[in-house]
Order: structure tokens, then C-alpha cells, then sequence
């Protein structure tokens, strides 16, 4: 049985379609006879979130949402990054082995410099703690987007140093799975739906919120009367992510005709992401209904997580003898 593993961080209120399309969706679609680890990311989260109670709400916020979208709650483990002991002490084992030339090519520092950024050292060593939670759960598959390729192949390199230098095999070498076709979507503006760039279509926001997003997206100043080109359409690519082909097939039709505007497929695509999103957004509610199960089923997902990582580190412990 395969092990997958993916993660998002609480740095915002809401998942917006692009994560779930990115890390969710192919991770549902993988988990299938597969043994399943979805973790809130919430130390990942301290390089720029510093206020407690904020991070407290967003946490909350991505546990209800990963719980609402996951279908089979007993075929998955969702548990939170920070409540794993042992892997802070994994990551620093892991840095001693861990080149500085790697860290200068990471794209979160790079970015951070593009930005004029201060620079604090979680930044920096970011990607050493992404390696160790991806090798120190013996992932298998990690479901990620072209700009997490990095991570993988980061923790790929650091295992492989961790395994030559001690002569060993205490790390498996996990494999990447990326949706090529999500490559080449556009997004609001062309971009990639980033919650920096503030152009993203949230999920679980509310129908008002989720409108404004769509009515927002970028498109030519065709005039309402001319037809248009679906196929260089932003709003018709995010169509054809969550309509049924028949349903794309008739749209299509409405482009290459008359008196059909941009207004109108938005329209069209609001209804179509609420009625794709309907039933996770209404499980959602029912959670926030029911916290104590949230909680409790928490706590033994956290267990399961620190059971693996404590007999990692055991492992790792008695290579390098200490």
C-alpha cells in the first residue's frame, strides 16, 4: 500500500479553488487503496503569521474545511504539523547534513528577496522542515503544483545526503504527482490564484463573497454582441475545470454566438462552482455544529502522526548514534 501525503498552510481564512485543485482534488482522487496524511502546515504558517489568535482561527478554519472535503474521514489522517513532537529535532539532525547553497536556491527565500523582505531564519530554513515532513512519514506520493516541484526534490536530495553519509536506508525517497493539464490554466488576471495576489475564488466564503471573486476575473473588451474565443477565455478555463462536458458543450456554443458577454459566463460559472462545491460547503456547516467530534477526532489523528515520527526518529537515532 502506497503512502500520499499533502499539506496546506493556515494562512488565511478560506481554501480557495486553486489549492483544492492543486492538493486536494488529486489527492482524493489518489487515496483510493492508498493510505492517506493530509497535515495543517501551522509551523510553516510562523513566517508570516504572528499573532496567536489569528492563527488559532485559521487553523480551525482548514481542519473544518479538509474534514468537510475528505468523503471518508476513517481513510485519511489529518493532523496538525505542530502537534508532532519529534519533527522539529528531525529537522535539525537533517540541517547538520543540509548545504547552504540549497537554501540560497529555494524559491521562499528568493521570493522573500524580490519582496525587499525581512528575511527571518524560519524563512530560510524552510525548506529543511518541508523535507522532513515529507521523508519522515515515508511518503510515498505527494500531490503537488509545478512551484512545489522544489520541495520535492529538495527532501529527495536530503534524504539521499542523510542515507549516502550514513550508509543507510533510513529514508525512502518520495515521488512527486502533478496534474500537467492544471499547468496551463489561467487564472483571475492571468496570474497564479495566490492568496498574495489577492485574486483567488474561495471556497467556502460566502455566495456574495464568491461572486465578487468571479465577476472579477480578467477578460478582453470584446463587445457584448460579437462572439468570442472560449478557448482564450480565463473564465471558460475555469469552467471547463467544473462543468460537466455536456454542460461545456452548450457554453461553448453561447461564445461563438451573438449577445452572449462575459457577464454572462461568469454568471454561468458561479452557479457551476456552487453546485460543484455544494455539498462540501453545506458538511462544512455541519461540522461547525459539532466541534467536539472535530476535536476528538483530532487528538487520534495527532497520535497516529507522532507514532510514525517517534519510531522515525528512534531509527534516525540509532544511525547516528546518539
Amino acid at each position: 500500500m502506497k503512502r500520499i501525503l499533502t499539506w496546506l498552510k493556515p494562512t488565511w481564512n478560506w481554501i480557495h479553488i486553486w489549492n483544492y485543485m492543486w492538493a486536494v482534488k488529486p489527492f482524493l482522487d489518489l487515496i483510493k487503496w492508498q493510505e492517506a496524511f493530509l497535515f495543517i502546515a501551522d509551523f510553516h504558517s510562523l513566517t508570516s503569521v504572528h499573532n496567536w489568535e489569528t492563527l488559532k482561527k485559521y487553523k480551525l478554519e482548514m481542519i473544518l474545511e479538509y474534514m468537510a472535503m475528505v468523503w471518508d474521514l476513517d481513510n485519511v489522517t489529518i493532523f496538525e504539523q505542530s502537534k508532532v513532537r519529534r519533527i522539529n529535532d528531525i529537522t535539525w539532525i537533517l540541517s547538520s547534513l543540509t548545504p547552504y547553497s540549497m537554501m540560497l536556491r529555494a524559491h521562499s527565500f528568493k521570493d522573500s528577496q524580490a519582496k525587499n523582505a525581512e528575511i527571518n531564519m524560519a524563512t530560510f530554513n524552510y525548506p529543511i522542515l518541508m523535507a522532513s515532513d515529507i521523508i519522515s512519514y515515508d511518503a510515498d506520493i505527494v500531490p503537488v503544483w509545478k512551484d512545489q516541484i522544489q520541495h520535492l526534490e529538495f527532501a529527495r536530495d536530503i534524504a539521499g545526503y542523510f542515507n549516502k553519509n550514513y550508509i543507510c536506508d533510513t529514508f525512502k525517497l518520495p515521488n512527486c504527482h502533478i496534474d500537467k493539464e492544471l499547468q496551463t490554466i489561467p487564472w483571475i488576471d492571468g496570474r497564479k490564484m495566490s492568496k498574495s495576489y489577492n485574486n483567488f475564488i474561495p471556497v467556502f466564503a460566502s455566495e456574495k463573497e464568491i461572486k465578487k471573486s468571479i465577476m472579477s476575473i480578467v477578460t478582453d473588451d470584446t463587445p457584448l454582441e460579437l462572439p468570442k474565443n472560449p478557448d482564450t477565455c480565463n473564465v471558460f478555463a475555469l469552467i471547463k475545470l467544473f462543468a460537466t462536458q455536456d454542460r461545456q458543450n452548450q457554453i461553448r456554443q453561447k461564445y461563438l454566438a451573438w449577445n452572449y458577454g462575459y457577464g454572462h459566463a461568469k454568471l454561468e460559472l458561479l452557479e457551476i462552482i456552487l453546485d460543484y462545491f455544494g455539498h462540501i460547503r453545506q458538511r462544512k456547516a455541519e461540522l461547525e455544529k459539532n466541534l467536539d467530534f472535530v476535536y476528538d477526532k483530532l487528538a487520534k489523528w495527532n497520535k497516529i502522526a507522532n507514532e510514525i515520527v517517534d519510531k522515525k526518529y528512534e531509527e534516525i537515532l540509532k544511525v547516528v548514534w546518539l
